[in-house]
């Protein structure tokens, strides 16, 4: 689910920006937005003047809330398996603006800016695209996302120093957001639970 997450962003960001440009020499559809790491793990830099933003994954950390309960998934026998409780993530999701013309890249980052601005939060009630790129939702349910909920992460200057040195290259005009994604789990459950069918109710 972390790459439909991704791969979704990736589309509704690239379509949001050729709408809002309306200029399709320099914003051609399907060719703005790239999903690539900003550097190769051999430290040649990954970007192309080609498209205008490119979205990597930062970093991913655990969202840790009391009180979860297990999930119960029914079956054809009339039970239901007993997952864990699904895992709520937070993901890191960088945008580099790296057009040749520095003001571009300006303008560029402006649209992430505004995209995010006008959908801080997806689901698929809103946006029926979400799962889109899961191509077996129903034998890997493990990669669909209920919800995408978006914020603006800043980072200190040190911060952003570590960061563009642990990516291995100059720093390049960008925005980070915190992303926190709903829902995932292991679907291969170890007990079966028969189904409550009557209600007994001690008198004292």
């Amino acid at each position: 689910m972390i790459r439909t997450a991704l791969e979704f962003i990736k589309k509704e960001l690239d379509a949001y920006m050729a709408d809002r440009e309306q200029d399709p020499a320099q914003y051609s559809a399907g060719h703005i937005v790239d999903l690539k790491p900003v550097a190769l793990p051999n430290g040649t830099i990954n970007i192309t003047d080609t498209t205008h933003i490119t979205l990597m994954l930062a970093g991913v950390e655990e969202e840790r809330r009391v009180g979860k309960r297990p999930f119960y998934m029914p079956t054809d026998d009339k039970q239901f398996l007993k997952l864990n409780p699904p895992i709520e993530l937070n993901l890191f999701m960088l945008f580099a603006a790296h057009n040749s013309h520095y003001e571009t890249a300006l303008r560029d980052l402006s649209d992430v800016v505004a995209f995010f601005q006008a959908n801080s939060i997806f689901d698929d009630k809103s946006f029926p695209a979400l799962n889109a790129s899961v191509a077996d939702p129903v034998n890997k349910p493990w990669q669909l996302i209920e919800r995408l909920s978006f914020a603006l992460h800043t980072l200190s200057f040190e911060q952003q120093n570590n960061l563009w040195s642990m990516l291995g290259t100059k720093y390049i005009p960008n925005v980070l957001y915190r992303v926190n994604m709903l829902t995932m789990f292991d679907t291969k459950a170890k007990a079966k639970e028969p189904a409550i069918t009557e209600f007994t109710i001690a008198e004292n």
